[in-house]
């Protein structure tokens, strides 16, 4: 079975015209900043806020959508128009494979010293 990359390093590259400085300075806001974007999810799920789930699953989605995670910007904009519907039906499903997406991100650029 063939898997697809994480992320496109050479398209998000690409997307801050070839600044690997850049990159690794968002990377480094990812490795800052990514556990705090999981709690985000999680909290407004389990409170049962759909604004606020909204909204953290934007951001997220934006953030991925900067290392050219395409399955993980799907799946944020996924879980962001649910939750605008107002509607929580597979939402912790939803953000629990975000969740796993952000940290696997994380690791993944620590291992290569993004």
């Amino acid at each position: 079975m063939l898997t697809m990359p994480l992320y496109d390093r050479e398209k998000a590259l690409a997307q801050i015209d070839g600044d690997a400085a850049l990159f690794a300075e968002i990377a480094a806001v990812l490795a800052a900043e990514g556990e705090s974007y999981c709690a985000a999810l999680e909290t407004a799920l389990a409170s049962g806020d759909t604004a606020g789930l909204r909204r953290e699953a934007h951001t997220v989605k934006s953030v991925l959508a900067s290392f050219a995670c395409e399955g993980g910007r799907e799946l944020a904009w996924r879980l962001e128009e649910q939750a605008a519907s107002g509607s929580l039906d597979g939402a912790p499903e939803r953000v629990a494979d975000l969740v796993a997406v952000v940290r696997q991100l994380m690791a993944e650029l620590a291992a290569q010293d993004a």
